[in-house]
């Protein structure tokens, strides 16, 4: 056993060493990058070079617990050739990564694979006349030198037991053979915490390239092979009919924008008194309206009473809606304004995270600072990985606060969370500061086990969404008689709906995706209810054109104030969408083979069309990303 985790750590520092080859091998994009910068590489990096060494170290270690009870020479053999063949592969991977980066400027993964199937010719193209001489060349020599001394390593000293252990010896050595091989478990899985290894774990820095540089290729390209060919999805029509159906879309808010339901003045338009407001977006984990009673008159007053004081209070927002089911879907459509998608997370596929447009880089670009706070794991679904995409550096997470303060099962508890910001936007620091900021504050006390410090309601969930909201309102109120709210726009709305509230809603329907949304703070120009329908992917086109700044390249978000674009609002679940306008609703469940649930004042099936063309639209944009 001690010959195998010594040959763990071999495989590892295998994998660090390429590191600065790859660095090394393009030096033309990381010579501008500092010594100190290359250590954080390989620094930062290490987490994916522990999981990539155990799974290589994974078969040999299971395959000790069989050598304890059946000792012979078989086991020597079988690592002899387990050695030999698995530095193929990784060899493999690397010279190809290596030479690929150049050309693709990502990490391997899957697309290499499937390219080289469709077209091996051209694949092979790629690749320069002497790379396609020497790499293999080099290959081989690498190939059979390592083989060589790894097999030499672990064949040395090697002696057969002839002697037969006493039980307690055989029990005594699988002990330690099953304690060793659940920490290998630990390091394949990146830790004991519920977020598990993923691409964006590694990431560290804003410079893509050094991020890129810190991933390793092994486990970029094994992380991606079960990925699906998403332009195969959602084939409702042609892309002619597709295209038709959107710009029938588009007509719709043009013919709609002279009404009075949808018509702004160019006064109405403008929500703000600054075009250059400091920002703080609150997403609130598992909020719904109905628990709200400035959209739902019914609900129970008990569950978010400030919520509902601040519609009253500042812009509030009647008609909005989430654009998916879970936190990883719900950040992407309001960061980056990419509607959820029903079979798919964006945010794990770090590729395409890093072509997408950010609202966070959008505004970085505009001279605002970035942070994003959050009392709990950002490594969750490559949660930091999407941040560092969208060029948020200074993300402050569960680990910088005290075991002491890790109350609940996710992290830190709201309350800590809501003053540990205002004591962060109140601060001498921040009030003296000239740049503006853009700060995000995500909470996550109201997702279950719903374990909060507090007990008003029977109900668990609305119990923590009732502590989240006092703390809401105890946050604004205090804002509100501090320097920092004159300049200040707030936005507060959920990542998504809860489940399972209220519960006699299935997860299909409109109402358990309508979402509270209010912008407040000393920026708001005026109080005041806006009822078009709209969803979390408009936040950004709405924001920067308050803002003067360009929103074009945002194609899924939509300006809530111009009139002269269709309001409607488009939302996933589990392999289904909904779609619904001013006029018509339509919602669709694909495990039924296109099942309509809901077909409401639409004879003509306008809103079945247009929802399975933006569904149709939004997959080609995901595979061409």
């Amino acid at each position: 056993m001690k010959k195998k985790i010594a040959l763990y750590f071999v495989f590892v520092l295998l994998f660090i060493v390429q590191k600065p080859l790859f660095m090394l091998y393009h030096w033309d994009v990381f010579s501008v990058y500092d010594f100190s910068q290359w250590l954080n590489v390989i620094w930062y990096g290490l987490p994916h070079d522990l999981t990539c060494a155990g799974y290589v170290m994974a078969l040999p270690f299971v395959l000790t617990l069989v050598d304890i009870w059946i000792p012979g020479q078989w086991h020597v053999l079988f690592m002899r050739w387990y050695l030999r063949l698995i530095i193929i592969p990784l060899l493999l991977i690397f010279f190809v990564d290596l030479e690929l980066y150049s050309h693709w400027g990502f990490r391997i993964d899957s697309t290499a694979l499937g390219f080289f199937l469709d077209n091996p010719v051209s694949a092979i193209g790629y690749a320069p006349v002497w790379a396609i001489i020497v790499f293999p060349l080099v290959l081989a020599v690498l190939w059979w030198l390592l083989q060589k001394a790894l097999i030499r390593f672990y064949s040395r000293d090697y002696e057969y037991p002839f002697d037969v252990p006493f039980l307690n010896q055989l029990l005594r050595r699988s002990a330690i053979a099953i304690l060793l091989c659940g920490l290998l478990f630990v390091a394949i899985r990146g830790g004991v915490t519920t977020s598990t290894m993923n691409v964006g774990r590694v990431y560290f820095s804003q410079e893509m390239p050094l991020n890129q540089a810190a991933t390793n290729p092994m486990f970029s390209f094994f992380s991606s092979l079960g990925k699906k060919d998403l332009s195969k999805q959602y084939r409702f029509m042609s892309d002619e009919e597709a295209e038709e159906a959107m710009l029938d879309l588009l007509r719709l808010g043009v013919n709609q924008g002279d009404s009075t339901a949808n018509a702004f003045s160019p006064i109405d338009r403008e929500l703000l008194n600054t075009d250059r407001p400091n920002i703080l977006l609150v997403l609130l984990e598992s909020f719904n309206a109905s628990a709200c009673t400035a959209i739902n008159p019914d609900a129970d007053a008990r569950i978010l009473p400030n919520v509902s004081r601040l519609y009253g209070e500042g812009i509030g927002f009647t008609n909005f809606f989430a654009n998916s089911f879970r936190t990883d879907r719900g950040i992407v459509s309001i960061l980056a304004s990419y509607p959820g998608q029903p079979t798919y997370s964006v945010m794990k596929d770090q590729n395409k995270c890093n072509n997408m447009q950010h609202l966070s880089k959008r505004l970085n670009e505009n001279g605002y600072s970035l942070q994003y706070i959050h009392g709990g794991d950002v490594d969750f679904t490559n949660q930091k990985g999407f941040l560092r995409s969208g060029n948020f550096i200074d993300i402050v997470r569960d680990t910088d606060f005290p075991i002491t303060d890790r109350l609940s099962k996710w992290g830190v508890p709201d309350g800590i969370m809501f003053d540990y910001t205002f004591n962060l936007i109140t601060s001498e620091e921040a009030l003296s500061e000239t740049q503006p900021y853009f700060k995000v504050l995500q909470t996550l006390s109201s997702h279950e086990p719903f374990d909060v410090p507090f007990h008003r309601l029977d109900n668990p969930y609305c119990n923590s969404a009732a502590y989240t909201d006092s703390c809401l309102g105890a946050f604004i109120d205090s804002l509100k008689v501090s320097p920092a709210w004159d300049n200040l726009l707030v936005m507060i709305l959920p990542d998504h709906c809860y489940a399972k509230y209220p519960e006699n809603l299935q997860n299909h329907e409109l109402a358990h995706f309508r979402i509270p949304m209010v912008w407040t703070g000393g920026a708001v120009k005026r109080p005041r209810i806006i009822s078009t329908i709209a969803s979390q992917v408009d936040i950004t086109a709405t924001l920067l054109s308050q803002m003067g700044i360009t929103h074009d390249d945002f194609v899924f978000s939509k300006d809530i104030m111009d009139s002269q674009l269709p309001h409607f609002a488009f939302y996933s679940f589990s392999d289904g969408f909904g779609f619904v306008t001013d006029s018509c609703t339509y919602i669709q469940d694909n495990k039924r083979d296109g099942f309509a649930l809901s077909d409401s004042h639409d004879p003509e099936g306008k809103a079945e069309r247009w929802g399975k063309a933006y569904l149709q639209r939004l997959y080609d944009d995901l595979s061409e990303r």
